[in-house]
C-alpha cells in the first residue's frame, strides 16, 4: 500500500528579520550632545548597580550602553532599533532595526521612525545610506521533515549540520557574505533567543521550521542593493537567484547529477513565496502579553526545577522520613527567602527591569 502523500509546506510567515544601515550624518550642527552622552557613558560604566543609562534623544527613548561596539563609540538601543553612533566616524551612525520591529512594523514604518529622529536631532544625511546586512525569513509549517543534507545541491564550499539527541535542527550553507540557514525556529527560540512572540504571530507552537538568507555587504552590492529604495526594488531578485543558483532542495531520482533532480514542494512553495516580496507594515494584530505568558512559564519551569533541589536540601538538613511535598516546601519558602529579602532593593530592582523590559533589554 502505497505511503499517504505528505502534506503541502505552509507559510506562515515572510518578509525582512534583521536589517543594518550604515549612514553617513552630519553631526556639526545637530542638536545631539556628545559630550553628555560620554559623561553618562562613563557614569553607567563605573557603576556596579545600572546597566544602562535612560535617555531622551529628540523623539525615542533609549538605553544609553555602558560600552560601544567597534569602531563606534556609543551605543543606543531600544524595542525596535539599535543605534551606534560616532562623532568623528564616516559613515557615523550604524543603525540595527530587529526583528520584533520588523515584523509588527514593517521596515517602511521603522525607516521613517528613524528618519523622524535624525530630523528631528538636526542629523542630515551627506550621502545616500548603505545597506549593511540583511536577512530575510520564510517560515512554513513542517509537521514531518522529509529531507537532510544529502537533498540540498548548493554551490556553497561550506556546509554543517546541527542536530541534538541524534534529530537534525540546523542545516547551514556557506560563510561570509552569502548564508543560507534552514533549522527548527521552535527550537531556536526555547534553547535560544526566547522570541515568543512568534508562537502569537504563526498561531502555533510547534512544527516551524525557517529558511533564513543572510546577505552581508558584497552580496548586497553584486545584486545592486546599495540604498533602502534598492531593497526594496531589488530583493526578489537576490533572493531568487540564491534560491535557483546558490542552493536548491531536491527530491532524489535514479540520476548521479544532483541538479537535475525534480524540486523538492518546499522549495518550489519558497520560490513563490518569494516573488510575493516585499510584504510590509503590520504582519497581522499582536498580543503584547502573548509573549510575557510565555517568559511566565519558563520562569515557572526554572522555578519548579530549583524548588526540587531546595526540597532535598531541606530533607537531607532535617532528616525527613520522605521527601518533602511541594506545598510543605512553598511553607518553608518564606523563612529560605528572608534572610535575602530588602523591600527597598526589591522593588528598586523590580522598577528597573520593567524599564529595561520596556527599552528591550530584558
Amino acid at each position: 500500500m502505497a505511503a499517504a502523500p505528505l502534506p503541502s509546506p505552509k507559510l506562515l510567515l515572510s518578509g525582512l528579520d534583521s536589517l543594518y544601515v550604515s549612514c553617513y550624518l552630519e553631526v556639526g550642527d545637530s542638536n545631539l550632545d556628545f559630550d553628555e552622552l560620554a559623561f553618562q557613558k562613563e557614569r553607567v560604566g563605573q557603576s556596579r548597580i545600572d546597566e544602562f543609562y535612560e535617555i531622551q534623544l529628540g523623539s525615542e527613548t533609549f538605553a544609553l550602553r555602558p560600552f560601544g561596539k567597534f569602531p563606534y563609540k556609543y551605543v543606543l538601543a531600544n524595542e525596535q532599533m539599535e543605534i551606534r553612533l560616532s562623532e568623528n566616524l564616516r559613515p557615523g551612525c550604524y543603525v540595527q532595526f530587529y526583528c520584533n520591529g520588523l515584523w509588527l512594523n514593517g521596515i517602511d514604518n521603522l525607516w521613517s521612525r528613524f528618519v523622524d529622529w535624525c530630523n528631528g536631532l538636526n542629523l542630515y544625511a551627506s550621502r545616500p545610506e548603505t545597506v549593511s546586512r540583511a536577512d530575510w525569513a520564510f517560515d512554513y509549517c513542517i509537521p514531518i521533515v522529509d529531507f537532510d543534507l544529502k537533498n540540498f545541491a548548493t554551490r556553497a564550499a561550506k556546509n554543517a549540520v546541527y542536530s541534538e539527541h541524534s534529530k537534525m535542527q540546523t542545516i547551514v550553507f556557506g560563510k561570509g557574505d552569502t548564508v543560507i540557514r534552514i533549522y527548527d525556529k521552535v527550537a531556536e527560540i526555547e534553547q535560544q533567543s526566547g522570541k515568543a512572540f512568534f508562537f502569537e504571530l504563526w498561531g502555533q507552537t510547534e512544527d516551524v521550521w525557517r529558511i533564513e538568507f543572510q546577505l552581508r555587504r558584497g552580496r548586497l552590492k553584486r545584486a545592486g542593493i546599495n540604498t533602502m529604495e534598492d531593497l526594496n526594488d531589488y530583493q526578489n531578485d537576490a533572493l531568487r537567484t540564491l534560491a535557483q543558483q546558490h542552493t536548491t532542495l531536491r527530491r532524489p531520482v535514479p540520476d548521479r547529477n544532483k541538479s537535475r533532480w525534480p524540486l523538492h514542494p518546499l522549495w518550489k512553495q519558497l520560490l513563490a513565496d518569494i516573488n510575493k516580496l516585499p510584504q510590509t507594515g503590520l504582519v497581522e494584530d499582536f498580543n503584547p502579553a502573548a509573549p510575557l505568558h510565555w517568559r511566565v512559564y519558563q520562569q515557572g519551569k526554572s522555578i519548579h526545577g530549583m524548588l526540587k533541589g531546595l526540597a532535598t536540601l531541606l530533607s537531607l538538613q532535617e532528616r525527613l522520613p520522605q521527601d518533602p511535598a511541594l506545598q510543605d516546601v512553598l511553607h518553608k519558602l518564606n523563612d529560605v527567602l528572608k534572610p535575602h529579602h530588602n523591600p527597598d532593593i526589591w522593588n528598586a530592582d523590580i522598577e528597573k527591569r520593567r524599564t529595561a523590559h520596556r527599552l528591550g533589554q530584558w
